[in-house]
């Protein structure tokens, strides 16, 4: 598998490991000292990202619609990301739209196994400006 499939891969298993609450799966999507930016808070580290964000998955379960990402090898190694989400809830019988947003990534190639894994992941919600220090989607 080629370094842009793994990384489609990785940004597909995130929403699945997720919706499925697959957590210690979805935990090693991480590297151990990953960042993770959601709603004005930061989260540092990998057993903080899995305490809080996997903390806050409701009981029902829902589900993460990413679009196709946008991906820059920087070099063999590292890489930015970026792909537009769309999060559905179950409510009673029905479904909606709970968010919409874009996740912007650093990813990074683990030597030992050959997986890629988020470094940084922040998810601006639909409507917020893109944080400072966060690298907005290229152009071209």
């Amino acid at each position: 598998m080629d370094d842009y499939e793994s990384i489609r891969r990785l940004i597909a298993l995130y929403g699945q490991l997720l919706d499925s609450k697959r957590f210690e799966a979805w935990a090693d999507l991480f590297t151990v000292n990953a960042r993770f930016r959601v709603w004005g808070q930061v989260h540092e580290g990998r057993e903080a990202i899995v305490r809080e964000i996997c903390g806050m998955q409701p009981d029902v379960p829902g589900k993460h619609v990413v679009l196709v990402p946008v991906i820059d090898l920087e070099d063999a190694s590292h890489a930015r990301c970026w792909t537009d989400l769309t999060a559905l809830a179950s409510v009673g019988e029905g479904i909606h739209v709970a968010t919409i947003g874009r996740y912007h990534d650093r990813l990074a190639k683990d030597a030992k196994d050959g997986f890629w894994r988020f470094t940084e992941r922040t998810l601006v919600m639909g409507g917020e400006e893109v944080p400072e220090g966060v690298m907005p989607s290229p152009s071209r």
